[in-house]
């Protein structure tokens, strides 16, 4: 039963990912954690893979559709995934309880900021100018840095950044879905040595979501306009903020 109930649950958790140009870890963490896999072992180093799996999948999905900035997604893939490890670092020297307050309360003033977004038009080309690049480029090495303080993905944070230097959030969330790709893949290496697998639950269950993320990607290109879109994002974060502060306070 469980064989067709996970790789089912997974692409539907998917679907929603790659809708928002994001890996599936930010959802799949707390929803396998439900059925009471470890955490260490199980659910963090099954959920990095699927995330890089389904960001690329979900990538292709908005290339096709000529939806990804590439001048803004390779410069600030490379600065994420070089900055991560300075996080790492910082979490010997900085109280780990601190930071994830910090994370809720920027979670919440970004949830705040796309829900309450200037109006999109999705039928012209944004026009992004050099500085503009240059500021993302600034912002996602902080948040490089954080997301490998706190072991989380940066796409969460980078999606809304670059609606708020004024990318369209298709074109943000196209943007996003490549710059996760590649640190998702280097965190699973740094877990592969303490991960329990059943691998033919890991098999079909990637299988899924590539196909559940690919399809979200391709829905949103196709059907869900800007406006939509930033609404959906801002209660997934309202959501993930409401998660983390009943984790901090023990509920």
């Amino acid at each position: 039963m469980e064989y067709l109930l996970f790789p089912l649950l997974l692409f539907v958790l998917s679907f929603i990912s790659g809708m928002l140009g994001l890996g599936v870890a930010f959802i799949s963490t707390p929803v396998l954690g439900l059925f009471g896999f470890d955490l260490k072992h199980v659910i963090m180093p099954w959920s990095l893979l699927l995330n890089g799996l389904t960001a690329i999948s979900t990538a292709v999905a908005f290339a096709r559709s000529k939806m990804v900035d590439w001048r803004t997604a390779i410069p600030l893939l490379a600065i994420t995934t070089l900055v991560a490890p300075l996080g790492v670092w910082i979490l010997h020297f900085v109280p780990t309880n601190t930071v994830w307050w910090i994370y809720v309360g920027v979670l919440l003033f970004l949830a705040y900021r796309m829900a309450f977004a200037p109006k999109m038009d999705d039928t012209q080309e944004a026009i992004i100018m050099g500085t503009t690049r240059v500021k993302g480029g600034l912002l996602s090495a902080v948040i490089g840095v954080f997301a490998g303080f706190l072991g989380v993905g940066p796409g969460f944070l980078l999606m809304p950044t670059l609606v708020m230097l004024g990318y369209t959030a298709r074109i943000a969330a196209a943007t996003n879905s490549v710059i996760v790709t590649l640190p998702s893949f280097s965190a699973f290496i740094a877990h592969l040595g303490d991960a329990q697998f059943d691998w033919v639950m890991v098999g079909t269950t990637s299988v899924a979501a590539v196909i559940g993320a690919y399809y979200g990607g391709r829905f949103t290109a196709m059907r869900v306009k800007s406006q939509t879109l930033t609404r959906i994002f801002a209660v997934a974060l309202v959501l993930l903020a409401i998660q983390r502060v009943v984790i901090l306070l023990g509920m």
